[in-house]
This record gives C-alpha cells, structure tokens and sequence, in this order.
C-alpha cells in the first residue's frame, strides 16, 4: 500500500493516497469523519500516526478556511469548508479529491500547516491564495518560508472546458485542436506565488488523476464510480 509521499521535500509527514484505497467514506458507524480501520493502518503504514486525530472538512467547491485544534474533531467530514489549517502538532489534516487539485502547504518556522482542495470552482475564488493570506494574518507567517507540495490533479491535456472558461480563466485556457483545455495547475501556481511564495519551495507531483487510471480515481474518468483519494498532512 504505497502512497504519494512528501515527506523528504516537507520535512515531516505528508501524502495522497492511491487508488488501492477508497477515502470517499469513513466508517458509517460515526456521524463525523472517522477513519475506517483499513484506512487507518493505510495512513499508518505510510507515515501518518495522528496521535491528536484527523480532521477533514465537508468540501462544497468554496473558499471557507477552517482552522483546527482536536476539540473540533467531532466536525470533521461536517464542516463545510475547502481549505483546513492548524498548529497544533500531531494533529492531521487532509482533503479528498477525484481530479481538483490537492495543496499541501508547511511553514517550518511558524510550524503550521494547510490543506486545500482546489476544484475550478475554488481555484476561481482564489482559495489557495486566501489560505497564504490567512497563514500570515492568523499565524504570522512570512510566505517566502511556506514549503507547498501539489499533489496528483487533473492536467491540462485532458482537462476539457466550455468557453466560460475564457473568461473565468484568460491566462489558463487555452485552445488546442482538441478544444479547450483548463490548466488547473498553472492557475493555482500563480496563486501560490503571488501570495510570496518562493517557486523553488513548490514541489508539483506532475500527475495526472485522470489518466493514471492504475493508481488514482477520477470523477470525470469514473463519474459516480470514482472514489476519492486524501491528501494528509501532520506536524510531529
């Protein structure tokens, strides 16, 4: 069971799972988010031991930031929000996705952490952006010591959009003699970097959830089929 694992280039424990795992549910016996046991020893056997829990947000495609500490466990999978933030050590936080892009971003002087799902519906509310913007106002932190990974997304090539997306998107749409295709990435990079973010902190997985149908789900691959991988990350 071997996930994407970021650990090396973050420096404490970071991941999204694969497709040998479904993360859409938890186990049905709580009302909140609570790991499955096969979820549990998957995250374990990755790197991911949240002594404090796991907190994951109810995602609705919007721009709510959450931040956390372990008495809001009990709201995990209930809250509605796309971006999860925290200080609190050993506690860990992620977001689900099936084609959005997944970031996760790391202050190492400030010690703190976030999680964002960024769909197109959130890229175009600059959730990714108004995260940076709330790690420096809530937490302090300088931007250019933010560490961000991105993590397996759907990809420009194969990322087909309506001609609304011309408008909503005017530097990443592009024509191609396929259609129009959306790049979701350079959206959000743009994001991360106008924020301060220094580029070289910004490690891109460079893979593709669509046409990796092997290793990652897909909601426009497998529409109501598809599962859903996490995206985790915990400071220790």
């Amino acid at each position: 069971m071997t996930a994407i694992n970021y650990s090396k280039f973050l420096g404490i424990p970071a991941l999204t799972s694969t497709a040998e795992l479904d993360f859409m549910k938890a186990d049905p016996a709580f009302t909140s988010y609570l790991l499955t046991a096969a979820q549990g020893e998957y995250l374990k056997a990755n790197g991911i031991v949240p002594q404090k829990g796991l907190i994951v947000p109810k995602q609705v495609h919007g721009d709510v930031i959450w931040k956390v500490n372990p008495s809001d466990l009990g709201q995990a999978g209930v809250f509605e929000a796309d971006a999860v933030v925290t200080d609190t050590v050993g506690l860990a936080i992620g977001i689900r996705t099936a084609d959005c892009l997944p970031a996760l971003l790391y202050d190492p002087v400030r010690k703190v952490i976030a999680a964002v799902h960024a769909g197109w519906k959130s890229t175009k509310l600059d959730v990714v952006r108004k995260t940076v913007e709330c790690l420096r106002s809530s937490y302090g932190v300088d931007p250019r010591n933010i560490r961000a990974v991105i993590g397996p997304c759907i990809r420009k090539e194969s990322c087909e959009v309506g001609p609304e997306f011309k408008e909503y998107f005017p530097m990443d749409t592009m024509q191609t003699p396929q259609g129009l295709r959306f790049d979701i990435l350079n959206a959000n990079m743009r994001q991360l970097t106008a924020t301060g973010v220094l580029p070289e902190n910004v490690f891109d997985s460079g893979l593709c959830s669509f046409k990796d149908a092997a290793r990652f789900h897909s909601f426009r691959r497998d529409a109501d089929k598809s599962g859903r991988m996490i995206s985790v990350i915990m400071m220790v």
